[in-house]
């Protein structure tokens, strides 16, 4: 019997003198439920084939095959993997196979024999004919590359996600046309299997609305070596057709984003990709937005790349058709209003328009109550929850989104305050809007950075991102803005973030409630779309409350359970309450108050882990995707923080079970090594993060109104 170590051990000692160099090709053809592979070898004289075989990942028990000698060079064997899977696996199977061959070669004077994987890094060319997934006597059959050794292999009954073949893929030009028709051009490369068919879908994030666009695509190039498809594609966006749909539907605000559609060759369902940007897109001119107007209404559209992952979204924006007139008509003399307006006057803040619940809404009720002299505004849609509870605290100065008076103010701005990226609150969420006038802007953060890549939408090069000041927590994250991010190290204030001051006010004892509380991190893929990323760490999290042990634990400390659903999870609220659990949505809760009467945190990558440590209380990071498909969504966890995570880190139901019980003997305090961990996240362990930021934003007018003096 042989394994997997067995194997890499053999390649470790037994070193080919060729050992860096590839063999010219082999392929692997599918005729009904046989499977012919055939291997072309060098020439060298003393290399020969002794035998294929193929590897039982679970068990590690080999199954050899004798190879068929075609010529000097050439070996080939033909598998029915029908009879293969019925001879060698039991009822209901779920197993994993991998293809090997045994070469001989001479070393001096002396045959030493090596084992390879059927691997695309061995080969110059492969060759695919007629491969792809098939069933059989009611078992699926998926073959597939490893991502480990890129071998050839094949599942039965384990699904292998597809996503694996794609390589890349990226926009490289955005243009608008005449009669409002928008064109993404771009590059999608596959690995080892070619294209077959693309279809870009836009989707509507809250209706869910799905449109199938014109899209084209063809093969430029080849890499015999790396086995890489490169295609050249085109999509074509109408944006009057969806207007329309729009404008029937009765429809308000909405966010379309894009995916494709991939239809590889042999395999039965289609690859979902998200379509992409690149840092290298250098044209302003592919945010120029397009209005189209019907009746006294007006949709705004305007293309824009998501936070997470650089996504394409388009942004429609609905106007009554008088306000955005205005808005057109003044918005070219927002600059000839500034002489008029007093330099410390119009502060602008905001999170996101149906939003008033984190920092923005904080340092703004902040700077009512202290600096009533100061005059701050918020802007908030009227639909949002929050809308009576901000009108209640100071009605005059809500911005009503859209309306008029909103688009004066903006234009008279002398500095904006936003928790998000800027143009969440813009007219047309367009994020060079601002660029027209002398509105200085403020990144006061929504969360202490770090477990999210920003390097492309927060990085100081961007072209689709500006702030004059970026708010930061610790000498930690104030290096990562400098040294990551670019800023330079005056645009970047230690302050703390405003929701610190209430975060760290003393507290009742009283309130304290021994709860755990389950905090997935919201997800920008798969909200109405390509949900399975979703669907795992739902399982996952569910998995753990439905485990006996853990029961037992919650029996032992009479614990109840908690779940704050993100948005891209509110679907499956009823899923938790069937477990018992007090089930509530992160945007509809006052997340300070459920961090401040929790005893123990549990997130994936949720950043208010942070927060939670702070308190001085135990978290643990439940990562099960680190050993999935999907890891690389928690990569800039170890790329930034490593073992400087303030609590506990697993990817395993048992481990996190193992985990809440040695919390709960040492009577669910911090560790002292994750209390040093969490100190040092957090400069300023007070109440005075408002008063800090202030303080730096009037320096920032000051800096301003001095420049303009000297002028």
């Amino acid at each position: 019997m042989s394994s997997n170590k067995d194997i890499q051990t053999k390649e470790e000692t037994n070193q080919h003198p060729q050992e860096n160099n590839t063999y010219p090709s082999f392929t692997i053809q599918k005729i009904e439920d046989a499977i012919t592979t055939t291997v072309i070898l060098s020439t060298h004289q003393s290399e020969k084939l002794d035998e294929f075989y193929i590897l039982h990942r679970e068990t590690g028990k080999r199954y050899p095959f004798l190879a068929e000698k075609i010529n000097d060079s050439t070996y080939r064997f033909t598998l029915s993997i029908r009879e293969f899977i019925r001879q060698h696996t039991g009822e209901n199977p779920k197993a994993h196979f991998e293809f090997y061959f045994s070469l001989h070669y001479l070393e001096d004077s002396k045959w030493i024999k090596k084992d390879e994987s059927l691997s695309l890094d061995r080969f110059d060319r492969f060759n695919s004919i007629g491969l792809s997934q098939f069933k059989d006597q009611g078992n699926d059959i998926y073959p597939y590359f490893s991502r480990k050794t890129n071998g050839f292999c094949f599942t039965v009954n384990i699904p292998v996600r597809s996503i694996r073949y794609i390589y890349s893929s990226k926009i490289e030009k955005i243009k608008s046309q005449r009669n409002n028709i928008l064109v993404i051009d771009g590059k999608i490369v596959t690995k080892a299997i070619p294209i077959n068919r693309i279809d870009a879908v836009m989707v509507g994030r809250r209706s869910n609305y799905k449109l199938v666009l014109h899209s084209n695509h063809h093969l430029e190039d080849l890499e015999q070596v790396s086995h890489l498809y490169h295609y050249d594609y085109s999509i074509s966006v109408d944006l009057n057709l969806i207007a329309t749909e729009l404008f029937i539907r009765g429809k308000g605000d909405e966010d379309f984003d894009f995916y494709f559609e991939v239809y590889l060759d042999g395999l039965f369902e289609p690859t979902v990709v998200r379509v992409t940007g690149s840092c290298d897109l250098k044209s302003r001119n592919m945010f120029k937005n397009r209005d189209i107007a019907y009746g006294r209404s007006v949709y705004v559209f305007s293309p824009n790349f998501t936070e997470q992952y650089n996504g394409l979204s388009l942004a429609a924006t609905k106007y009554g058709k008088e306000i955005y007139e205005y808005y057109k008509e003044v918005r070219g003399f927002s600059r000839l209003l500034k002489p008029f307006v007093s330099e410390n006057d119009y502060w602008i803040i905001g999170e996101k328009p149906l939003e008033a619940r984190s920092n923005g809404w904080l340092f703004f009720c902040y700077l009512r109550e202290n600096y009533p002299e100061i005059n701050a505004f918020y802007v908030l849609d009227k639909d949002s929850i929050d809308y009576e509870k901000a009108i209640s605290f100071d009605s005059e100065r809500i911005l009503l989104f859209k309306s008029k008076k909103y688009v004066q103010f903006l234009m008279k701005a002398q500095v904006i305050l936003t928790s998000q990226a800027p143009y969440h609150i813009y007219p047309t969420r367009n994020p060079l809007w601002l660029d027209g006038f002398g509105a200085k802007r403020v990144l006061l953060q929504n969360n202490i950075i770090g477990l999210q890549s920003l390097k492309q939408t927060y990085g100081f090069s961007t072209k689709f991102f500006r702030t004059d000041l970026f708010i930061v927590s610790s000498k930690h994250e104030k290096r990562y803005v400098i040294d990551t991010l670019g800023y330079p190290e005056e645009q970047v204030v230690l302050s703390g973030l405003p929701r610190f001051d209430k975060l760290l006010a003393p507290t009742n004892s009283d309130n304290l409630t021994k709860q755990l509380v389950f905090c997935p991190a919201d997800q920008e893929i798969g909200l109405n779309y390509q949900t399975e990323s979703i669907l795992r760490t739902v399982e996952k999290f569910a998995t753990v409350i439905d485990h006996k042990e853990f029961k037992a634990f919650l029996a032992t400390y009479d614990l109840t359970v908690t779940v704050a659903l993100p948005h891209a999870m509110a679907s499956y609220f009823e899923r938790f309450a069937a477990l018992g659990c007090t089930v509530l949505l992160q945007e509809q809760t006052t997340m300070l108050t459920l961090l401040n009467t929790g005893t123990v945190f549990i997130t994936d990558y949720h950043p208010l882990a942070f927060d939670f440590s702070f308190l001085t209380k135990p978290v643990c990071f439940f990562q099960p995707d680190v050993q999935g498909p999907d890891k690389d969504k928690i990569h800039s966890i170890t790329e930034l923080y490593s073992n400087e995570l303030p609590g506990e880190v697993t990817c395993n139901e048992d481990d996190l079970i193992y985990l809440l019980n040695q919390i709960g003997q040492n009577n669910f305090k911090m560790s002292n090594q994750n209390q040093k961990k969490a100190d040092a996240l957090l400069e300023y362990k007070d109440t005075h993060s408002n008063q800090r930021i202030y303080e730096a934003v009037s320096h920032l007018l000051s800096k301003k109104e001095n420049t303009n003096k000297k002028l």
